[in-house]
């Protein structure tokens, strides 16, 4: 059933109430099938993006609290999955699975309880926790929904959310930042525990988002091809923002560590970054002539979006990867 013209249309018409209705007050998964398509379509986009978090954290040697693993507005299950995929996890052996909607909590449990045998699985809102996960769901969040969810937060230990990389959702984003920096430790993306540097005037333009780099498969199975031509999708842009957050000391970074942020503007002989530290969100220029290596390995893709080092004058004159 793997994306006839029927199923086609039932992902558009779910793609087509994702972007252009906020603040959801209907439950959209009305089948089964209707969750097998997106499990193994939009779903496995968004695990991708989920999987660029989980590397970044692996090489900063962070690893999940011991205790229940919650999966809040869980879908499918493809957060709560792709965790659990991950060697941060090893911490975890149970998980409890909360969404408005009964289907999907039943889809989500059945493929969890088949990908991983020996995992205890729960049903609910579990107030006590030890980590959140969050995926795609702000859009349809109203102030109040948001207002409730970030007090019942504060009793987790660890949170990691996800959302798409749209300025609007972004910027919401960066607001639950502020609204729990002063209870939780900044983790990633953030290399600073102060107050977001976008929240600066001079920084309106600019959002804070990254993109994932998809698998191998993405470019190589006809089924991937076929769906980013049904809906017009560049398989290679797969932006998001996400943000974690744990109340226990995290491991910590070295001296003058930064965050690139969006994409990198490249030149003939030089190449423009936003990067984020301590001092704020700033541009940045690379040239070549500088750091001829560096530049060599961004132009052919090559480079991490966290690393140590020096700016003089608004040029990148040293650079280390973390």
């Amino acid at each position: 059933m793997w994306l006839t013209h029927d199923a086609l249309q039932q992902l558009a018409h779910l793609r087509e109430g994702f972007l252009k209705t906020a603040n959801h007050s209907s439950d959209y998964w009305t089948s089964e099938d209707l969750l097998t398509l997106y499990d193994e379509t939009f779903a496995e986009r968004i695990g991708w993006k989920w999987n660029f978090v989980l590397e970044d954290l692996e090489r900063r040697s962070w690893q999940l609290p011991e205790g229940t693993l919650l999966d809040w507005g869980c879908g499918t299950g493809i957060a709560s999955q792709k965790v659990l995929q991950s060697p941060i996890a090893s911490a975890v052996c149970t998980v409890s699975l909360f969404d408005r909607s009964a289907l999907a909590v039943g889809f989500a449990s059945r493929k969890l309880a088949h990908l991983f045998p020996h995992l205890n699985i729960m049903q609910g809102d579990l107030q006590d926790a030890a980590t959140v996960l969050i995926s795609h769901v702000l859009n349809e969040l109203t102030d109040q929904h948001l207002s409730d969810l970030l007090h019942r937060l504060k009793k987790a230990t660890a949170i990691l959310w996800v959302e798409p990389s749209q300025k609007q959702i972004a910027m919401r984003l960066i607001e639950v930042r502020e609204a729990l920096r002063k209870d939780f430790h900044l983790v990633s993306p953030c290399p600073h525990q102060h107050p977001c540097g976008m929240l600066a005037p001079e920084n309106a333009r600019h959002w804070c988002h990254h993109f994932a780099k998809p698998p191998a498969e993405a470019f190589t199975e006809s089924k991937w091809a076929k769906f980013a031509d049904a809906f017009k999708i560049d398989l290679r842009g797969l932006s998001l923002s996400y943000l974690v957050l744990d109340k226990r000391p995290v491991p910590p970074l070295p001296p003058k560590t930064k965050r690139r942020i969006g994409t990198m503007r490249l030149y003939k002989a030089s190449a423009a970054l936003l990067l984020c530290d301590e001092h704020g969100v700033r541009d940045t220029e690379l040239r070549k002539r500088d750091l001829p290596e560096v530049f060599k390995a961004i132009k052919k893709g090559n480079i991490p979006s966290l690393f140590s080092a020096e700016i003089t004058h608004g040029r990148l004159t040293m650079l280390n990867p973390v």
